[in-house]
């Protein structure tokens, strides 16, 4: 045992109670904030429920009707836009002081490498145990084969330095307002003009379809599906189909966005793999 296994095991007991207490009032405001949220948007869909009996007595009643809908239509949309926003800087958003997850520095472990790649360099991300030739392995873990140790939200390289980032099995790790919002525009700006960003992740589209056939157990389908959940690591918040996963690459404004694979079997996962390009030149405006 460490020593900073030896410092952690009698403060363990102390400490875990103290950040159970204040996770849970991070969580009863995010509940706060969302049932508000949600009361306003109820109350809006049942007035627009209700226009028609309040519009049978006016002349113009379509016109009036119609003008009522879409301003209450804007206003429901307005709503769920400030409710959505709101949960994810109360989730998602830098805490005072710093950015967040900041507690892992992120650094190259094995700088050798890195300077062997010159203007070719290659990143996997969240490599864990399963390391590739070729590429700068990273994990927040330093274990063996690992080459850069970071959290893969705050890499140690700057914007337009980097050829090609590929995750397998990472992204259904994220919810997806962050992967949309913060992590998938973040790594596509790591990439030089032409750089790709491949992903391959858990085809759910085929593992439902091979479920209702009879072929896939639902004890698969369930642990592909959230993951084996035993440790922080290993929940999956995410699923997608490729209409899905290819929008979300387009929207960090990756291009030719094609599937190198689909259905592919792996172990009792069905996976397909995905590759966006950035853009050689900023689109006209």
């Amino acid at each position: 045992m460490g020593w900073k296994q030896v410092v952690k095991a009698p403060l363990r007991p102390i400490v875990a109670p103290f950040l159970r207490r204040i996770d849970g009032r991070v969580r009863a405001q995010l509940a706060g904030v969302d049932a508000a949220l949600s009361v306003m948007r109820a109350e809006i869909d049942g007035f627009n429920r209700s226009i028609p009996a309040l519009l049978q007595s006016t002349p113009r009643e379509g016109t009036a009707e119609r003008s009522f809908r879409r301003e209450l239509d804007e206003l429901a949309r307005r709503v769920e836009f400030v409710r959505r926003e709101v949960l994810f800087e109360l989730r998602y958003g830098r805490p005072e002081g710093g950015a967040a997850h900041a507690e892992i520095v992120g650094r190259v472990v094995n700088p050798a490498k890195l300077h062997a790649m010159g203007d070719a360099i290659r990143l996997n991300l969240g490599a864990g145990h399963v390391t590739r030739a070729g590429y700068l392995n990273v994990d927040a873990r330093e274990l063996d084969g690992i080459d850069v140790v970071a959290d893969v939200r705050h890499l140690p390289f700057e914007k337009a330095t980097v050829a090609e980032i590929y995750s397998a099995h990472v992204l259904e790790h994220f919810p997806l307002e962050e992967l949309r919002t913060v992590l998938l525009p973040y790594w596509s700006s790591l990439l030089a003009a032409g750089g790709e960003f491949v992903a391959v992740v858990p085809d759910m589209e085929t593992m439902i379809s091979e479920y209702v056939a009879g072929r896939m157990s639902f004890e698969e389908l369930r642990e592909v599906t959230y993951g084996t959940q035993e440790y922080e690591g290993d929940f999956h918040y995410n699923g997608f189909s490729q209409a899905t996963l290819r929008a979300l690459l387009e929207t960090a404004g990756l291009t030719d966005v094609s599937f190198r694979a689909s259905g592919r079997r792996n172990g009792m996962c069905y996976e397909m793999e995905i590759v966006g390009v950035r853009p050689t030149a900023a689109p006209p405006g």
